[in-house]
């Protein structure tokens, strides 16, 4: 069966490979010049530290199981380095708490009271009974405070975890998405919660080795080619050429996606990703990573070091502020200048020596109360055409996971329909 994919982010990659591995002809099309979507390197430019930023520092998960099988079959399993949840928190003094695993590590957490902490660890077991979707109409933290969190504990430790994790405050994110997440990560298998960060540039280890892998599997990938309309059996690009196709995988944002389909669009929001890269004149953090409490700069990570490429003077780092729209307004030298005073309040002076900056802002759609109902499932009511990507119906937030899982579940549900016509 001749399958086109459209879009090469890591949902149309999923999608294709699983298709590739049972036996379909495979094209995939992607507008841009390199694959990966929202994974990306940015171009290299003159004076850039090596390797070269990243348009954020994207952090997975150990309950990432679709995500990391999918970097074993593109030869990427070595491109991260996994550890135990111990992420240390940084207050406005520089004052270092550290969230782990466990009522234990819970019990520890310097940034909470005892009292807020003893509370704290209730609310965590009474959490992992609730149902997710009861909780679809409210915020994460109106759910907090209905059982009692106070704002220091949701500022303080429940922001901590969930704004990267959802790409939202607790204020915003659907109290079902936080429910998922708490019990998935935080209550989940042991090694659920461990942290899995990018070892090497994500364009390398995502779109570049998921291209070479699918051109192993015999698949054909364009980038480039923008897709203007599907037709019966073909897709048209923008260039007036047909390729032919039995079957379709859309696998683009909500909005393109409506528009090749010829669906409303599902009026989902968008949520922007800020990211700094500070290259400093001496050495700053003392951990790989770091979050912030009460900053702008939410979490900080020492590229240098989790790249095994530190540079030969000072400290390479970046900082990323997750959901933050107020910070897309500013320009480049104000965020510079911001997150720079940001660190060196906290963690002492240092010279400045590079910088560059990266927004996104539609890196993931915001996971507000209601925004359930306008996911759509991979099905489209049209015969051998199916949707994918991570603002589809996969259960999941707006996560790499969620992108791999929603590409599989669209692939399946080609080859399920194709065995029921061989049978």
């Amino acid at each position: 069966m001749k399958t086109v994919v459209v879009g090469g982010g890591l949902a149309g990659l999923a999608a294709a490979l699983e298709l590739a591995d049972a036996g379909h002809a495979v094209t995939l099309l992607e507008a841009r010049p390199t694959l990966g979507g929202a994974v990306q390197t940015l171009p290299e430019r003159d004076g850039d530290p090596a390797p070269p930023p990243d348009n954020g520092q994207h952090v997975a998960l150990g309950c990432c199981t679709a995500y990391l099988a999918f970097l074993r079959r593109i030869g990427q399993a070595g491109s991260v380095r996994r550890s135990r949840l111990d992420l240390p928190v940084l207050d406005q003094g520089g004052v270092v708490g550290r969230i782990g695993p466990g009522a234990l590590a819970l019990a520890r957490y310097r940034h909470l009271s005892l009292f807020e902490r003893l509370r704290t660890a209730r609310v965590v077991r009474t959490l992992g009974q609730l149902d997710p979707e009861a909780h679809e109409g409210e915020t994460f933290a109106a759910l907090l405070r209905r059982l009692g969190q106070t704002e220091p504990a949701i500022e303080r430790f429940w922001d901590v975890f969930i704004r990267p994790a959802l790409n939202l405050r607790s204020e915003e994110a659907s109290a079902a998405l936080g429910l998922f997440t708490v019990q998935t990560a935080l209550l989940g298998d042991s090694g659920a919660s461990d942290l899995v960060l990018p070892a090497a540039p994500l364009g390398a280890m995502h779109g570049e080795a998921a291209g070479r892998t699918l051109d192993a599997a015999g698949a054909q990938v364009r980038v480039g080619a923008r897709v203007e309309s599907l037709e019966p059996s073909a897709v048209l690009l923008a260039d007036g050429e047909r390729v032919s196709a039995d079957a379709v995988v859309v696998a683009v944002p909500p909005a393109e996606s409506a528009r090749l389909l010829g669906e409303p669009d599902p009026s989902l929001r968008d949520s922007p990703i800020v990211s700094v890269h500070l290259l400093f004149a001496r050495r700053l953090l003392a951990e790989p990573l770091a979050a912030l409490l009460s900053s702008p700069a939410h979490w900080v990570f020492d590229r240098g070091e989790l790249t095994g490429r530190p540079p030969g003077r000072g400290q390479y780092l970046t900082v990323v502020s997750s959901g933050a729209p107020e910070l897309m307004a500013l320009r480049g030298r104000e965020l510079v200048d911001l997150m720079a005073a940001e660190l060196t309040s906290r963690l002492g002076a240092a010279e400045l020596l590079w910088s560059r900056v990266s927004r996104e802002p539609a890196a993931t759609f915001a996971g507000v109360p209601g925004s359930a109902a306008r996911r759509r499932l991979a099905e489209t009511g049209r015969e051998n055409v199916v949707r994918a990507g991570a603002w589809t119906s996969t259960g999941w937030p707006a996560t790499m996971e969620g992108a791999v899982r929603s590409g599989q579940a669209a692939a399946r549900v080609l080859l399920s329909a194709r065995e029921k016509v061989a049978a």
